[in-house]
């Protein structure tokens, strides 16, 4: 740990950093949701040895940006440069902000894996947010039988509910993708609530959008097809619906499935109860178990 006592890589007070890690492992994370879904529920039990921070809370350090996958990158680098055990954790989405197009529609797990586009030391979810990790069947319909009193349905049923959101919002993904390209803001998460499935978006969405993008970007159309293609290759039709939609929530994104469901059903803020169900069912996926034992090992 003597490294960080020296002025290097933009630190700002080293003494105060080397006095609060101590050796204990700080990963940061793009969010205050992040931090609690992963260090006050799904790892808790590693608190006393790893330390889940939102790179918002970071201050020790000079850098262009405090939010989001980049400012975690920076963060990860520069104190790594200076001795210190940091490691980070970034939506799949990353990979899509820095123009790595070669992994957007990566479907092999393993070739995305091993990319690692940003190091070792920084996880890129396989699934485009953390917020897709939240969407499971059993747990998302326990929390909808008790909050209305009403007899759970089948889990196979809400599996292929979910899938039908998944399929609506290959449209959503597609379209945010061409926007972002041509530097245009993207579609809000909820900006499918309401559209029964994916042909009622494609009517009430997808054509009024391109519509209005073509006029001074005449390409929109050709890139829409080419990330519609890219979003479906995600898609297994002969596997389960609960096997297609865990495929597709590599591309879908997950914030704008759990907009439909809470729209749906009239709930909100539905992410804390649903990471709390999935800890006490066993359901945290391994890749997200193996990088925190792997960050818990790690001494710097």
């Amino acid at each position: 740990m003597g490294a960080i006592k020296n002025n290097k890589s933009g630190l700002k007070n080293p003494e105060r950093l080397y006095n609060r890690y101590s050796g204990v492992p700080v990963v940061y994370v793009e969010s205050n949701d992040d931090q609690y879904v992963f260090g006050e529920c799904w790892f808790k039990e590693f608190s006393s040895r790893l330390e889940f921070c939102p790179v918002s809370n970071r201050n020790d350090i000079e850098t262009e940006t405090t939010a989001g996958c980049k400012a975690v990158v920076d963060a990860v680098k520069a104190e790594r440069s200076a001795g210190n055990p940091a490691w980070g954790v970034v939506d799949r989405d990353a990979v899509f902000s820095y123009k790595y197009w070669h992994l957007v529609h990566e479907t092999d797990d393993v070739v995305f894996d091993d990319a690692r586009p940003f190091g070792r030391h920084v996880k890129v979810l396989r699934l485009w947010e953390m917020e897709s990790y939240l969407i499971d069947a059993a747990s998302i319909e326990k929390y909808r039988s008790e909050h209305m009193m009403d007899v759970a349905r089948p889990v196979d049923v809400v599996w292929s509910e979910l899938l039908g959101d998944c399929q609506a919002l290959i449209p959503h993904a597609a379209l945010n993708a061409v926007r972002h390209e041509f530097g245009v803001v993207g579609i809000k998460d909820g900006g499918t609530n309401g559209m029964l499935n994916r042909a009622d978006v494609d009517k009430k969405l997808v054509s009024d959008t391109l519509c209005s993008m073509e006029k001074s970007n005449p390409a929109c159309r050709e890139r829409y097809q080419h990330y519609i293609r890219g979003a479906d290759a995600f898609d297994m039709p002969d596997q389960s619906d609960r096997v297609r939609m865990s495929r597709l929530l590599r591309r879908v994104h997950g914030k704008a499935m759990l907009a439909r469901f809470e729209s749906r059903n009239g709930f909100k803020r539905l992410k804390g109860p649903l990471a709390v169900q999935i800890k006490e069912a066993g359901q945290i996926p391994d890749e997200l178990k193996d990088f925190v034992s792997n960050a818990v090992a790690d001494k710097a």
